[in-house]
C-alpha cells in the first residue's frame, strides 16, 4: 500500500494530480476521517482510537486558546507540536492533555515508553494538520463563492453578450463600472496564508513513526526539488533514504532510533517536471 504525502485530504489536490496518482494510493487517517471511506487508512500503530483522537484535538485546541490565544490556533498548535517531536523541545500541550485524560480515568501516571510517546506526538501532529487542512478547504469554498457571486453580479448588471462598446453607446456608465468591478473581483483569490504553514519535514517524521515501511508518493514539486538539492539519493523520480535524512537531519538522533527506518518517496510526473 502507498500513502499520499504530505496532505491528508484528497480534495486539496487538483484534479489532474489526483488522476495522476497510481492506483491504490490511500491517504493517512489520523483518526478523524470517515471510517467507511476507501480513500483513507488508519495506521495500525496509531495509539489513539477515533473517539480519543477527537477528544485530543478538541483539548489541544482548547488548551492552546487558554494559554496563548494566538491569531490562528490551528497554525500555532501545528507548529508547536512539530517542535515537540524533538526530545529537546517542550511537550507541554500533549503532556497536559495526557494528564487530564489520566486524571479523568483515575489512573496514576506511568513512565512513558519512548516509542509510544513518539507515536502519540506524531498522531497529535497529524490531528492538527488535519484541522488546518479543513480550514484551507473552507477558505477555498469561500473563495469560489466570492468568485461566483461577483461573476453573477457582473452578468446581472450587464449581460455577457453585450460588449463594452454597447454599454458606452447606452451611456450607462454606472452599469459599466459595476460590471468592471464584478469582473475584477471575480478574478481575485483569498490570500493563501496557510500554504507555507505545513511543516512537511515534521509530517514526514510522523508518517515514519506511525506507518513505518509504507511507500509514499507526492505531487509536490517543491518537496521534490528540496530533496534533490539536499542530495537525497534518487532513482527515476523515487527518493529512498532513512526518515531522518529526508527530514533534513545530519544523522539519526540517538533518542529517536525509529527515524532510521527507510522511506521510499515517489514523485508523480507533475512533481518531477516541476524540478
Amino acid at each position: 500500500m502507498t500513502l499520499y504525502f504530505p496532505h491528508l485530504h484528497p480534495d486539496l489536490l487538483p484534479d489532474n494530480e489526483r488522476q495522476a496518482l497510481p492506483e491504490g494510493v490511500r491517504f493517512l487517517d489520523p483518526g478523524l476521517a470517515n471510517p467507511n471511506s476507501p480513500d483513507y487508512v488508519l495506521p495500525e500503530n496509531a495509539p489513539f482510537d477515533r473517539r480519543l483522537a477527537k477528544a485530543i484535538l478538541a483539548d489541544t485546541m482548547r488548551f492552546g486558546e487558554s494559554v496563548a490565544n494566538p491569531r490562528d490556533i490551528a497554525v500555532h498548535g501545528l507548529l508547536q507540536q512539530a517542535q515537540a517531536l524533538a526530545p529537546e523541545s517542550g511537550r507541554l500541550v500533549l503532556a497536559e492533555v495526557e494528564r487530564s485524560i489520566a486524571n479523568a480515568k483515575g489512573k496514576p501516571e506511568a513512565p512513558a515508553d519512548p516509542l509510544l510517546e513518539a507515536r502519540r506526538q506524531a498522531q497529535t501532529l497529524l490531528l492538527l494538520a488535519w484541522n488546518l487542512e479543513e480550514r484551507m478547504l473552507d477558505l477555498r469554498q469561500i473563495d469560489l463563492g466570492l468568485r461566483d457571486s461577483w461573476a453573477r453580479l457582473g452578468e446581472s448588471v450587464h449581460p455577457a453578450d453585450e460588449g463594452e462598446h454597447d454599454a458606452a453607446e447606452a451611456g450607462d456608465e454606472a452599469d459599466g463600472d459595476a460590471m468592471a468591478m464584478g469582473t475584477m473581483l471575480s478574478g481575485l483569490s483569498l490570500p493563501d496564508s496557510y500554504g507555507e504553514a505545513l511543516p512537511w519535514r515534521r509530517i514526514l517524521e510522523a508518517f515514519a513513526v506511525l506507518a513505518p515501511g509504507q511507500d509514499l508518493v507526492t505531487a509536490d514539486a517543491a518537496i521534490a526539488q528540496t530533496l534533490r538539492e539536499a542530495g537525497v539519493p534518487e532513482t527515476g523520480g523515487v527518493f529512498e533514504a532513512p526518515a531522518w535524512r529526508l527530514s533534513g537531519l545530519d544523522r539519526c538522533p540517538a533518542a529517536r532510533p525509529w527515524l532510521d527506518v527507510p522511506v521510499r518517496l515517489a514523485c508523480i510526473a507533475s512533481a518531477v517536471k516541476g524540478a
